[in-house]
């Protein structure tokens, strides 16, 4: 490939850089994380490495800077709101279009000269009529209003907002074909770190050296160290945004939503959680206990031979036993009851909250126990949840599953009950005594006035929590 062109495109990037660094100082953090590789005929990003065509970057700086410095921004805005890593499980052209139309309600939202497109207008009366019917206005809740638009729609919008390619975002998932593979807890052994920008690490070759093409576990551990340090930074830039309000005034008011918005979609329910978890150890690398020193002392003087190994085990909390009670009564939709499966499978397979052996028992109950199984590995969970027949539909009493949960403990089943988690309206017969293990009845929007004994957690879910997670069943053709 041409040197000289792949050295011009650089210092285009550097200027676009500069440019929106100027204009947005509260995404200083993130701005300058890519590492550039020119070996693409598409704009894609993977949240570390940035594929460009030198020729598409040179050109289009030419015809239209403001085109590709709002492309940057784009591209960025996609690993700032962690879009790359909430694909699982979902349809493709509606999840890369919602994700497209979010990032550019923020762009609109800066209303910066530097970014301005003479489709703009168009574009802000598609996202004015979304967010009529979306106030939230998120990638996630934009996904499921696309669900009932007509096909011709989505394509014509999907034309318009798109700037970059997305398949990257779903090639970590089809190579290990196991989310929970990627979503695990990362060691920080690993002193190179994805923090910074390095021009002079980008491959001038059509393609990236074999040698230093990740594979295999390597891939997963970076995408994995990726994924948590772009956790990092959205938290960073939210904090920025408080300190531009008191410097500035107002801050960008569809940034500082969509921040928040993220950040209670990924700690809510997820410290909630934490809650019915257990502390033990785990097959992971120990950071506190690791010395990185004499690791590679020990490499550098008997070549392959380390001084000291790593621990291989730590002691965290997760999931070991739990029981997930299901309302089954007429009041309580089938749809529902697969979101809010689905979300909390999701938590707790991203977060690799579960140990290596766990027993999760899902029980089906109206006013008696409809139907009973026990999950012992994510994919049972997942096969579960996209084959859920609810039984039931009667009226609701909440005892049978305390008794039955009694039942198993005193057997034997359960020799580390986490605590029971029952998704319910609310309505229904509760028990009079406190049961021996901790529990929960999870709660819809609507049932704030619902009272549930004072031994009991009442945890009210997000209205998200509620949607239909239909696309887990399907995939575009």
């Amino acid at each position: 490939m041409d040197e000289e062109l792949i050295t011009l495109s650089e210092e285009v990037f550097r200027d676009i850089i500069a440019r929106l660094t100027l204009h947005l100082r509260f995404l200083d953090i993130a701005l300058n994380r890519f590492i550039f590789v020119p070996d693409s005929l598409d704009f894609r990003c993977d949240g570390r490495v940035f594929h460009y065509s030198p020729i598409t970057v040179l050109r289009m700086y030419r015809n239209d800077p403001k085109k590709l410095t709002r492309g940057y921004l784009h591209i960025l805005l996609h690993s700032v709101f962690q879009h790359l890593w909430f694909a699982e499980n979902r349809t493709m052209s509606l999840w890369n279009l919602a994700c497209d139309i979010a990032v550019e309600g923020v762009i609109l939202d800066l209303d910066l000269d530097i970014l301005a497109q003479e489709n703009d207008a168009w574009k802000k009366k598609q996202i004015d009529v979304i967010r009529s019917e979306v106030p939230r206005f998120t990638a996630q809740r934009i996904y499921h209003w696309l669900e009932g638009i007509e096909r011709d729609r989505v394509k014509l919008m999907a034309e318009e907002f798109r700037f970059d390619a997305h398949d990257s975002w779903y090639h970590i998932r089809n190579v290990t074909g196991s989310r929970d593979t990627l979503f695990g807890s990362e060691t920080k052994d690993d002193a190179e770190g994805a923090g910074t920008n390095r021009f002079d690490e980008a491959s001038h070759d059509s393609d990236i050296p074999a040698s230093q093409a990740p594979s295999g576990d390597e891939e997963i551990r970076l995408a994995r160290r990726t994924a948590d340090d772009w956790k990092d930074i959205s938290d960073q830039i939210e904090a920025d945004l408080e300190l531009f309000k008191e410097l500035h005034g107002e801050p960008p008011a569809a940034m500082i939503q969509s921040l928040k918005e993220l950040h209670r979609e990924k700690y809510d329910y997820s410290e909630f959680l934490k809650k019915f978890m257990h502390t033990g150890e785990k097959l992971l690398i120990n950071d506190d206990e690791f010395d990185p020193i004499f690791y590679t002392y020990g490499l550098l003087l008997y070549e392959d031979m380390p001084l000291i190994e790593p621990q291989e085990t730590r002691e965290t909390r997760s999931i070991r036993e739990l029981i997930i009670a299901i309302d089954t009564s007429g009041s309580v939709q089938g749809d529902t009851v697969q979101a809010f499966l689905q979300k909390t499978f999701t938590i707790l397979s991203r977060q690799n909250n579960f140990f290596s052996r766990f027993r999760i028992h899902i029980i089906q109950c109206d006013m008696m126990i409809r139907d009973t199984a026990v999950i012992e590995t994510p994919a049972q969970f997942q096969k579960y949840i996209q084959n859920t027949e609810l039984k039931g539909f009667s009226g609701t009493d909440f005892r049978p599953v305390f008794r039955y949960a009694e039942e198993q403990i005193r057997s034997g089943a359960f020799r580390r009950l986490g605590g029971i988690l029952y998704f319910t309206d609310g309505d229904g017969v509760y028990p009079k005594q406190k049961p021996s293990c901790p529990a929960a009845f999870l709660l819809p929007p609507d049932s704030r006035d619902i009272t549930v004994p004072p031994w009991a957690i009442r945890y009210i879910l997000e209205g998200d929590e509620f949607h239909a997670y239909s696309e887990s069943k399907r995939t575009d053709p």
